[in-house]
């Protein structure tokens, strides 16, 4: 009897890794959800920020905001090396400066996004002000498990931190990047209400100052919303690499506009991700009830 059971038993297993193979995706998930927002057309609007009237103008630029940029064919930045520390190709000090980005396809563990540039500026020397006008577009793949960020030929960009795990716990590690065996985490801390052009949300930042990528020290002064995990501002020395898509290296960023409902979104539950979890264990419960319901059948 006993070897009888475990005949079924493993039977049941071999079954299950079956439909374990043929229906679920296979993912590395550092992030246990995917964003449940993050649908085909969601779109997300920054803005660079002008300094506050209390602070102290930087140079010639006269408190208008400084946003950072490097030229796409310029090999010192390709692949990840936008995260090292080397000078910009072009400081420009705007009035008007937003980029964003829009989701134009996205499956069970990928996402493809559209992220378009539009900056007026004044790129400005001792004896020089000329005028500019930055005007790009990139398609980038995001994996909506690592948030790992590809280029449209594959190329690894980084990991983006303009969205994180929505409803993180009080000193819960989160990954903000990962490239080969370097994993760099840090711990979350809620920060209670914060007013947004998107209205009053509750907040949740990273719990210290900079972190070390790459060799290279990376201030981590962002703000999320807590219910999406969204990045809804960021201080000075912003380095992403969906921005780095369009050639931005730094600079003071917030967000503008959204069609995301954010009470909506915070209320979601991911069904097909609590599937992928539960199927297997189900499958098994199932499987082995039946087998043993049939034996049983026969003998009488």
């Amino acid at each position: 009897m006993i070897k009888s059971t475990n005949k079924i038993a493993i039977s049941a297993l071999i079954m299950s890794l079956f439909i374990l193979i043929a229906f679920v995706p296979v993912v590395t998930a550092r992030d246990a959800f995917a964003p449940s927002w993050l649908k085909e057309g969601t779109y997300v609007k920054y803005e660079a920020k002008t300094p506050s009237e209390n602070s102290v103008a930087i140079g010639n630029f006269d408190n208008k905001a400084l946003v950072g940029f490097f030229e796409l064919s310029n090999p010192k930045f390709a692949r990840t090396n936008h995260m090292l520390a080397q000078p910009v190709d072009l400081l420009l000090a705007t009035e008007k400066c937003s980029v964003m980005w829009r989701c134009v396809n996205v499956n069970a563990t990928m996402a493809k996004l559209k992220v378009t540039l539009d900056c007026i500026g004044e790129s400005k020397g001792v004896e020089y002000s000329e005028s500019k006008h930055l005007q790009r577009e990139s398609e980038i793949c995001v994996d909506l498990y690592t948030r790992a960020v590809y280029n449209v030929d594959g190329v690894f960009l980084g990991t983006t931190h303009l969205w994180l795990s929505a409803n993180p716990k009080v000193d819960q590690k989160i990954t903000i990047w990962e490239e080969g065996t370097e994993t760099v985490t840090v711990p979350v801390k809620i920060s209670g209400s914060q007013a947004t052009a998107l209205g009053q949300l509750t907040i949740f930042e990273l719990d210290v100052a900079t972190v070390t990528i790459k060799n290279n020290i990376k201030s981590l002064s962002s703000s999320y919303d807590l219910g999406t995990g969204l990045s809804v501002s960021t201080q000075y020395s912003m380095w992403d690499p969906i921005f780095a898509s369009v050639g931005i290296q730094h600079g003071n960023i917030e967000i503008s506009e959204t069609n995301i409902d954010f009470e909506l979104a915070s209320s979601e539950i991911n069904w097909t991700r609590i599937l992928y979890y539960t199927i297997i264990p189900v499958a098994i419960i199932l499987l082995i009830a039946t087998l043993i319901i049939k034996r049983k059948k026969k003998k009488n």
